[in-house]
C-alpha cells in the first residue's frame, strides 16, 4: 500500500513538474535590447514596470535581452524590420518612431524626459549661471549622442550640438571640454551620476531645459497581438495604482534632488512629435513640478 502510494505520488509530481515545464516553455519569448551603457541606471525600473503589465497575462510572455548590445538607432531598425530580431524596446517618441512601430501611449517618464538638467565638470559648475534665455544658453555648446532625438531637438531651438557616436563616449568628451554641457532627464541624472563616479562631472545647478516629449514602449509590428496586451496590462497598473507606486519607489528622490522650481526654466520646441499625439488629456500621466 505504501509503495503504491509512494509511487503515485512520485508520478503526480513528475506530472506537475512536466505540465509547469511545458507551460514556461509555451511562454512567447519578447526580445528586448541590451543597453551600451557600462551601468544602465534605468533597466530595474523598466523591467519592474514592463513585468507588472505582463502579470496581467501570467506565463503568456517571457521578456528577454538580446545577446548584443545595441545602439538606440540599431535598435529601432531591428524592432521595425519584418526579419528583425528585436520585439520591444522604450525610447523618446518622435512622430517617424510612432509610424514604423506601435506606440503604447503611457508615458513612463511621466514627461520627464522632457525636463533636462546637465552634467558639467567641476571646474565649469557655474557656467550657466548667468543663463536666463535661450539666447544666453546659444553661447555654449551641449553634447548629444548622434542618433538621439535629443541632438536634433536642441538643434532646431539654435542650440549647438557637438555630438559624439556613443552613450559612454559622451561622458569622455565632456571630461576633456569638447563641450560644455550634457543635458539628462532628471529621472536619468543621479543615476548617472553615481554610475560615473570617479569622473571629475556634477550636476549643474542653476537651469533646467523642457521640451514636450514622451517616453514610451515601442513593439514591433510583427508582434501587434503583444502590443494589444501590453496596452492592457499598462491600462491595469495605471488603474490599480501599481505604475504610479513603481515610478515613486524609483523616481521621487530624483524629482527632488532636481530641484526645479529653484532654477531658470528654459523652454524648447519640439519639432520631431506632434503634440496632439501625447494623451495629455489624462493628468494622471503627467508629471507636475
Amino acid at each position: 500500500m505504501y509503495k503504491y502510494f509512494l509511487s503515485s505520488c512520485l508520478a503526480a509530481g513528475a506530472l506537475l513538474i512536466a505540465g509547469l515545464s511545458n507551460h514556461a516553455y509555451s511562454s512567447e519569448v519578447i526580445y528586448y535590447p541590451r543597453s551600451t551603457a557600462k551601468i544602465d541606471p534605468h533597466i530595474d525600473f523598466i523591467l519592474e514596470v514592463l513585468n507588472a503589465a505582463l502579470r496581467q497575462f501570467p506565463n503568456k510572455y517571457l521578456p528577454q535581452p538580446s545577446n548584443e548590445h545595441y545602439p538606440q538607432s540599431r535598435a529601432i531598425n531591428e524592432t521595425t524590420s519584418p526579419t528583425g530580431r528585436l520585439d520591444l524596446l522604450w525610447t523618446m517618441s518622435t512622430n517617424e518612431r510612432e509610424n514604423n512601430l506601435i506606440p503604447i501611449r503611457i508615458p513612463l517618464d511621466k514627461g520627464t524626459l522632457g525636463w533636462r538638467i546637465s552634467f558639467v565638470t567641476n571646474k565649469k559648475r557655474d557656467l550657466l549661471k548667468q543663463v536666463k534665455t535661450l539666447i544666453d544658453l546659444q553661447k555654449f555648446d551641449a553634447g548629444q549622442v548622434h542618433d538621439w532625438p535629443d541632438t536634433e531637438i536642441l538643434q532646431s531651438n539654435n542650440l549647438n550640438v557637438v555630438s559624439s557616436s556613443t552613450y559612454e563616449a559622451s561622458f569622455k568628451m565632456l571630461e576633456v571640454n569638447r563641450f560644455d554641457y550634457f543635458p539628462r532627464a532628471i529621472f536619468e541624472i543621479w543615476g548617472e551620476l553615481a554610475a560615473h563616479s570617479a569622473s571629475p562631472l556634477e550636476v549643474e545647478r542653476h537651469i533646467v531645459l523642457h521640451y514636450p516629449t514622451a517616453y514610451y514602449f515601442f513593439v514591433s509590428p510583427r508582434k501587434s497581438a503583444f502590443a494589444r496586451d501590453l496596452n492592457s496590462g499598462m491600462e491595469r497598473i495605471v488603474a490599480d495604482g501599481q505604475f504610479e507606486r513603481i515610478f515613486q519607489k524609483y523616481h521621487r528622490e530624483s524629482i527632488q534632488k532636481a530641484n526645479i522650481k529653484r532654477r531658470t526654466i528654459i523652454e524648447l520646441s519640439n519639432p520631431l512629435l506632434d503634440s496632439q499625439k501625447l494623451p495629455l488629456n489624462r493628468q494622471e500621466l503627467w508629471f507636475k513640478p
